[in-house]
């Protein structure tokens, strides 16, 4: 367990550097973007920056490298407010899955009417909406024939708070049977968790207790598996994820991973590899793809 923990450090450390150690390695802090927009013109090309100009036939834009662009409004396509973030002289999408890790949930939330779809390991999809700027709920099933429309996931997510630097959830992912399988019974994990930093860079931590339920039968875990992760953005388009857990159990087995999420304007692609660390098994490969859609 030690070893393990060790393991853990080391994997943080060069992973996810601490906001204070960042300070000096990280990308330029980003600027406000409350005017910041995209502009689409008819022959394709895109341009993002602030508009500081406009009239019924013309449009003055000032893009994210300061260069003056002038346009007519006969070469404009769309015109629409961009949720990323100018970073220097470049404009850097947000993350469209900036709720997640690999797997597990961060504690910050979706903004109401935003959501996306999702599918871990290919075979396990789940839809996600924001009920509330702090109400979250996911669900979905497994794309197997055996089980898809037998087993049923549900993943409710409360952001107790929401901060520039810190948030803090409670939450839990619930597996649902129907009643020929084990008497509509229930068995998942109720977590708590917190995120520190920006949706660049942070670390997140939690704690995770099983439970079981059926037939009016509960039972909940005396001993939590802790979860240790983090995430940080090296480019416009890149950013690196690690997720991590160790039981707390005399075992003290664990998992660590690590790998690349590549970011696109809704679309996201996690691809990682995982290894068990009490039986030395690896690697375990894992893929996850997110479409973002909502108002925001």
């Amino acid at each position: 367990m030690t070893t393990f923990l060790r393991r853990l450090a080391l994997v943080a450390f060069l992973l996810v550097p601490s906001a204070v150690r960042a300070q000096g390695g990280a990308p330029p802090a980003p600027a406000p973007a409350d005017s910041l927009r995209e502009v689409r013109l008819r022959d394709g090309s895109i341009l993002y920056g602030r508009v500081v100009e406009e009239s019924t036939d013309r449009l003055v834009l000032v893009t994210t490298a300061g260069v003056r662009v002038e346009l007519q409004r006969t070469q404009v396509e769309r015109i629409r407010a961009v949720s990323g973030r100018q970073v220097g002289d470049a404009y850097w999408v947000a993350d469209p899955n900036e709720t997640r890790l690999f797997f597990t949930s961060t504690a910050r939330p979706l903004r109401k009417g935003d959501g996306y779809i999702a599918a871990f390991e290919l075979f396990l999809p789940f839809v996600a909406y924001g009920v509330t700027d702090r109400f979250t709920l996911a669900g979905g099933t497994p794309i197997i024939p055996d089980a898809l429309g037998r087993l049923w996931y549900l993943a409710p997510k409360y952001t107790v708070y929401q901060g520039p630097k810190a948030s803090y959830a409670v939450g839990a992912l619930g597996f649902f049977l129907p009643e020929d399988v084990v008497d509509d019974g229930s068995f998942g994990v109720l977590y708590g968790a917190g995120t520190w930093g920006s949706t660049d860079r942070a670390i997140t931590a939690g704690a995770g207790w099983g439970y079981f339920w059926a037939s009016g039968t509960s039972e909940v875990s005396n001993d939590p598996v802790i979860m240790i992760g983090g995430e940080t953005r090296v480019s416009r388009r890149v950013k690196l994820i690690t997720e991590n857990w160790i039981s707390t159990n005399d075992g003290g087995d664990g998992v660590i991973s690590g790998g690349v999420r590549f970011i696109g304007d809704r679309l996201s692609a996690d691809l990682g590899i995982g290894g068990f660390t009490g039986t030395g098994t690896c690697c375990l490969p894992l893929v996850s793809f997110v479409y973002k859609f909502g108002r925001n």
